[in-house]
């Protein structure tokens, strides 16, 4: 009863602040003498340049970018010099064909089809200037307004206006520890005869905002009802690729086990190929055979592949659009990304857009800078080189840090997962604790910020989403104890309440 009386209280003294994102409940100005014993922090970036103003004088977990200090400008600054330089280059300066050029997709289909494991044609791929281009494009084309779009809650934040703006009917369905549970899905969909979506919105690997990925059996079960009830399963894998290395990514495919995809009854392109790891290891040594390994030391089982893996059906009539960009494994200034779908009508209505239509290829001289970038290895050596041991690390150093300086009891060790790729953490505090009173005396007390979970598309109050990618190990960790900070401040602020209520 105290507790219920409390978060009335503090919602009441949210009610009462100006109308303003996240404003502040407990917070007074941080003090010097409060954070005097701040480690300092190098990492920011400002400038006219970058659309995210982040000064060092706080820890900003809420930023979903790479780091500054990883962009590899000097590997950019080598793909174009290889690029302009070659034969025909001032033809790149001209409207190029509305797919994207031909050599830059055979390129692109032969890098993905190494890391995926399963071969992808040139055919199947288009350009895009990224994945919310690609998703506005695949959502205009393939729906009409007043459509039923489902979407994963908690999903990324920033999508749904994307479906608003193009008057789709959003529906959430619920996810847990392994992402969208389908089961409810299907509930829903035989609950009435207008639950008919044109559209479902998935993260299925490293998901955006809780870091979960979607298992095998679900996604068979999803493409079971794509294909029962007729829609199309938009797949943002763009963080497919950023598996970490001790973990592996894409079907193994040893003897068939956990093949029940189209692969294993048609040919999905004009040829197959073998590939043992879609993402190589960056250590040599022999891999383990999971039914030789002992239960303590066998390896967790391996990152699934795309989602298209698990459709079985004539690839010609898949309904998986899968969408992938270059943003996080190379650079997001490229805007540059990918559609990929076998699906020969899908492929149609995308290059019948009125803006390709017109303009062409819509980012004709980012995709020769990839193109050189695939061809000289670069892009290759600063994914396996730089981005998966960065974020590994990183991650790795954060969960840590989490695991050290939270307060005993007010979060659950099992609620806690390390995450096997992608840019985030998921956290959850215990019931009572309002992560957007939290961010406002976090910020305020001890300089360091997050994204609420109310704030990433429904997700419950006591939920926070960490961002690992922006800053390095020493300042994770740091970020980590200042949260730390704040969540006992929080706690003891509720108590010193708590006793006031009781009087």
């Amino acid at each position: 009863m105290a507790v219920q009386l409390l978060c009335g209280r503090l919602q009441t003294l949210v009610a009462r602040q100006p109308k303003r994102m996240w404003s502040p409940v407990f917070a007074q100005p941080h003090t010097k003498d409060k954070m005097s014993n701040h480690s300092p922090i190098t990492t920011s970036q400002k400038g006219e340049y970058v659309a995210r103003q982040v000064s060092n004088d706080c820890i900003d977990f809420s930023v979903g970018q790479p780091s500054p200090a990883l962009l590899p400008l000097q590997a950019l600054v080598t793909a174009a010099s290889h690029r302009l330089g070659s034969p025909d280059a001032e033809l790149l300066l001209q409207y190029g064909p509305r797919q994207g050029y031909r050599s830059f997709r055979q390129s692109l289909s032969n890098f993905l089809s190494e890391r995926y494991g399963v071969a992808v044609h040139p055919e199947h791929l288009m350009v895009t200037a990224g994945v919310s281009h690609g998703l506005g494009l695949a959502v205009s084309r393939l729906s009409q307004p007043g459509d039923i779009i489902v979407v994963e809650q908690p999903t990324y934040f920033l999508v749904t206006p994307i479906f608003r703006d193009n008057h789709l009917t959003v529906v959430p369905v619920r996810t847990d520890e392994n992402g969208m549970v389908v089961d409810e899905l299907e509930g829903w969909l035989q609950e009435h005869p207008s639950h008919r979506p044109r559209l479902v919105y998935t993260i299925p690997v490293h998901n955006n905002p809780r870091g979960t990925t979607l298992p095998p059996a679900r996604r068979r079960h999803l493409m079971r009802l794509a294909a029962e009830y007729d829609f199309y399963v938009l797949a943002d894998e763009v963080y497919q690729l950023l598996t970490f290395a001790h973990h592996g990514s894409g079907d193994r495919r040893r003897g068939g086990e956990d093949h029940d995809s189209a692969e294993g009854t048609k040919d999905r392109t004009s040829k197959s190929i073998s590939v043992p790891d879609a993402v190589p290891p960056l250590s040599s040594g022999s891999a383990v055979d999971d039914d030789d390994a002992s239960p303590s030391t066998a390896a967790p089982e391996p990152i699934p592949g795309p989602l298209r893996c698990y459709e079985d059906c004539d690839p010609r009539v898949s309904r998986v659009v899968s969408l992938g960009s270059f943003s996080k494994m190379l650079a997001p200034a490229l805007r540059l990304g990918w559609l990929e779908c076998s699906n020969p009508d899908v492929m149609e209505r995308c290059r019948a857009d009125g803006v390709i239509s017109s303009g062409g290829c819509i980012a004709q001289l980012a995709t020769g800078l990839a193109h050189s970038a695939l061809e000289l290895g670069l892009q290759a050596s600063h994914l396996d080189g730089t981005v998966r041991p960065q974020l590994a690390a990183r991650c790795t150093a954060l969960v840590s840090g989490l695991k050290r300086h939270l307060p005993p009891g007010c979060w659950s060790p099992s609620s806690l997962v390390e995450p096997r790729g992608g840019y985030f953490v998921w956290l959850e505090l215990l019931d009572g604790i309002d992560s957007r009173q939290l961010l406002s005396l976090a910020e305020q007390n001890q300089g360091v910020r997050f994204t609420p979970g109310p704030v990433c598309g429904g997700g419950v109050a006591n939920c926070l989403r960490l961002a690992f990618s922006f800053y390095n190990e020493q300042e994770l960790e740091e970020g980590a104890r200042r949260l730390g900070a704040a969540v006992r401040e929080y706690i003891g602020l509720q108590q010193r309440q708590q006793q006031q209520l009781q009087q």
